[in-house]
């Protein structure tokens, strides 16, 4: 189940629900999809955790 490349809403989206169908959890299976949309050129923020 490798991701797809790319940085599109749509791409991003896809590898979420391919993520949660194998049994991944939703955070899990949300920053795996943004760290591979980064990885391929998208201006993506990282969330800043409350202090």
């Amino acid at each position: 189940m490798p991701l797809k490349k790319g940085s599109s809403k749509k791409t991003i989206s896809t590898n979420i629900s391919e993520m949660r169908h194998s049994g991944y959890g939703q955070n899990q299976a949300v920053a795996a999809a943004l760290s591979q949309a980064r990885k391929s050129g998208a201006k993506i923020l990282k969330k800043h955790k409350a202090k």
